[in-house]
């Protein structure tokens, strides 16, 4: 009886928690939607001629007035974190990294001020509402009913479509925050860090790179496409030939007897562990001891959430700098 109790409260009570949502979205979107309304019906002219309103094509191909210099922006993505930073706009909300409850360990300085907004895929509307953000970034997200959502609260503009470069997608995050500049000299100041390392690594060129993530199933590794796969292109690294599928996602759990797909010259290993405890486990497999990379003693473990992710600027000079840090310089 106590149990049927409780079950017959919670739908009462998540009811009550929808009707208020939807009361507060609707609040929330009244100033917009006759923000929109008035946008779509103005002649071109008019719309260009509102210094306060930007007209702006997102990745999905849409549309989107956003504020010409927005004050405070809500992101919901790694890459959209990470750009916003570079281009130094300090978001009022983020989401998690995918599959943690924190923001990325390399940008831990700059989000202190950052509130959360729920996971990763799982943004929380309550959340974001209470922020009042004046525009939104979403990511890769192609979900139309919670962009539809996100919209009620501010205008919304999904920033990247998975598998571009991510220059490409820097660029777009640039675009909607009306950073084009900045922008450049962030990627120019990239270009002279690779231009850099590479002289360094001179005689590392075309050396193989297995980039896996060790995960409760076992190891995945990425594919070619990539972040951390554009990155080593850039320094003159390669993937090795068992990781050239195309795509930006990631294989499935290998079993022990199929580690040689994770073998190569070097074998970067992404964990959310700390990186000697990580080694400290995987060398208790015979099968990892096997591999060619381990015995020549070229392989070392970094931060799963920005090498396995999706990243901006912040995210690529670390990955950089990761690689200096251990493969040996000429």
């Amino acid at each position: 009886m106590h149990i049927e109790k409780n079950s017959s409260a919670l739908p009462k009570a998540a009811s009550l928690a929808m009707i208020s949502l939807a009361a507060l979205l609707s609040a929330c979107s009244k100033p917009n939607e006759a923000s929109s309304s008035a946008a779509g019906n103005a002649a071109p002219q008019e719309q260009s001629a509102n210094p306060a309103q930007r007209q702006i094509t997102d990745a999905l191909g849409r549309q989107v007035s956003v504020p010409a210099h927005p004050q405070k922006v809500v992101v919901l993505s790694e890459l959209d974190l990470d750009s916003a930073i570079a281009l130094g706009i300090v978001p009022a909300g983020s989401t998690y990294v995918r599959g943690q409850s924190n923001f990325q360990p390399y940008l831990a300085q700059q989000t202190q001020q950052v509130a959360s907004v729920g996971n990763f895929g799982q943004p929380s509307m309550e959340a974001i509402l209470a922020l009042q953000p004046d525009l939104i970034i979403a990511g890769s997200m192609i979900d139309t009913q919670l962009l539809n959502q996100l919209n009620q609260i501010a205008p919304t503009a999904v920033s990247f479509a998975r598998g571009e470069s991510w220059k490409s997608s820097f660029k777009r995050v640039a675009e909607i925050l009306n950073r084009q500049e900045s922008a450049d000299k962030a990627l120019a100041a990239y270009a002279q860090n690779i231009q850099q390392a590479k002289a360094k690594l001179a005689d590392q060129q075309g050396q193989t790179v297995s980039v896996t993530r060790w995960t409760a199933n076992g190891p995945i590794y990425m594919y070619k496409d990539s972040f951390a796969s554009q990155v080593l292109s850039d320094l003159g690294l390669a993937r090795p030939a068992q990781q050239q599928q195309a795509g930006a996602s990631h294989s499935a759990p290998i079993s022990r007897e199929r580690y040689d797909q994770i073998d190569a010259g070097w074998i970067i290993i992404g964990s959310s562990l700390p990186p000697e405890q990580q080694l400290n486990e995987l060398n208790k497999f015979p099968e990892f001891k096997r591999l060619q990379a381990v015995k020549n003693n070229q392989y070392f473990a970094v931060d799963a959430s920005m090498w396995t992710g999706v990243g901006g600027p912040n995210a690529a000079n670390q990955a950089v700098a990761d690689v200096l840090a251990h493969m040996p310089k000429s």
